[in-house]
């Protein structure tokens, strides 16, 4: 009777998973025919089980001809898995999507392969149930790449292959009866652990909860981690559904987007907009502090004409190496733009005096003037800088900028030459 009543939770557990999971999960066919997909499959694409059943060439497939299909049914045959890497896929009203795609080969008479699908949006909503055996189920359990895990009063009782590999253990048998937190540490552990023992008390029966925190894992590891945790049991008897997901790699796509959203692309450097937000901050502090700022406007000489001459190729080339010198002549609290084309604005911030700025920008001369070797071209190139201080010479970002652009106006009059407003 234990047993069955077991077995019973572990079917109620796979479903969850099977249904709760933002991933399309499907199994192949050793002619290459979809059998069986999870609700999100069809979120994703479209296309329903049975409109595929049998179809050893599904019609999602959009960069894989029939060749490299079969090719890659032989490697699945042979027992190879393939990790994920960027594949096109084509949902039922003829859209491309692009898709995180990975094979994972499984030894069974009828089934040759579980596959997974991420769409990078990662907005599949799962709304159906799919009725499979429990050995189909645990077996796309074992394959998935999330860590899934089933406690109750702290310890786990089931753990996959994933989460095996996650911990730094060998088998699930060296982790059964222990904590998650015997393997993993977050600076978030108490918060964390707090949601999942109250889980039950704030009645998150059909909306599991979800915490994207990043772990520590046993070999010093850190990764960014999506944990969901879904109530499976009942008060009486707390069983507790973790889904551990790695979204490292989203967090840095995220935080490039963020870098790329407020800096030059080509530079590395801060673009005009965020330049102007924190000249503003910069001259609010300063008019509590009575400190002294100053902004440089900066260009490089004859700029055009190398264009002209070389080619934009090696202008861009220019611009990287003269923004890397650039970086070298200011201090780490200096903030650094590039206004576009070959003009640049510098926040010199703790100013002491006028003799201060004009060792900064004989020093940045210095340094500009120094050849620049770019493929098999010596360019020699000089700067012109012009430079306006608050408060004297504004009490505005706008004014400031504009005053420094009117100083460098200035100093081309002659180039390789600094200019002070005023």
């Amino acid at each position: 009777m234990d047993n069955v009543l077991k077995s019973g939770r572990n079917n109620s557990v796979l479903d969850l998973i099977w249904n709760n999971t933002a991933d399309a999960i499907f199994t192949m066919g050793h002619d290459g025919s979809i059998t069986s997909a999870n609700p999100a499959f069809e979120d994703m694409l479209g296309w329903k089980v049975g409109d595929l059943e049998g179809i050893a060439y599904p019609p999602f497939i959009s960069d894989m001809t029939k060749e490299e299909h079969r090719e890659l049914l032989t490697k699945l045959q042979d027992g190879q898995d393939f990790p994920y890497s960027i594949m096109k896929r084509k949902h039922k009203d003829g859209k491309i999507l692009n898709i995180l795609a990975s094979y994972r080969a499984i030894k069974d008479e009828e089934v040759l392969a579980v596959g997974m699908y991420k769409d990078f949006t990662e907005q599949m909503v799962i709304q159906k149930k799919l009725q499979e055996s429990e050995y189909c189920y645990r077996t796309l359990v074992e394959y998935l790449p999330e860590t899934i895990i089933k406690q109750r009063n702290g310890r786990i009782d089931f753990i996959n292959s994933s989460g095996v590999q996650l911990f730094g253990r060998l088998q699930p048998e060296d982790i059964i009866g222990y904590s998650i937190w015997d393997f993993i540490s977050s600076n978030r552990r108490y918060e964390i652990q707090k949601m999942i023992d109250t889980v039950y008390e704030n009645n998150q029966w059909n909306n599991p909860t979800t915490i994207v925190d990043k772990f520590i894992g046993h070999d010093g590891t850190k990764i960014w981690t999506e944990v969901k945790i879904i109530p499976v049991g009942s008060k009486e008897e707390p069983d507790i559904q973790l889904v551990i997901r790695d979204v490292t790699e989203k967090k840095r796509y995220e935080s490039q987007l963020e870098f790329l959203a407020y800096h030059d692309s080509l530079t590395g450097l801060k673009d005009r907009r965020i330049f102007t937000q924190i000249v503003n901050e910069s001259i609010e502090t300063a008019e509590k502090t009575n400190e002294t700022i100053a902004i440089m406007y900066i260009d490089i000489d004859k700029f055009k004409s190398i264009n002209d001459t070389f080619g934009h190729h090696v202008g861009d080339k220019l611009l990287q190496q003269f923004a890397e010198r650039l970086k070298g002549c200011v201090r780490e609290n200096d903030v650094l733009c590039r206004v576009g084309g070959d003009e640049f604005l510098v926040l010199l911030k703790g100013i002491k005096d006028k003799n201060q700025l004009a060792d900064v920008a004989k020093r940045m001369q210095s340094a500009f003037q120094r050849p620049y070797q770019i493929s098999e071209n010596i360019l020699d190139v000089t700067s012109s800088i012009g430079i306006a201080v608050f408060p004297k010479d504004g009490l505005k970002s706008r004014s400031l900028i504009h005053h420094a652009d009117q100083a460098l106006y200035r100093a081309k009059e002659n180039r390789n030459q600094y200019v002070f407003y005023g």
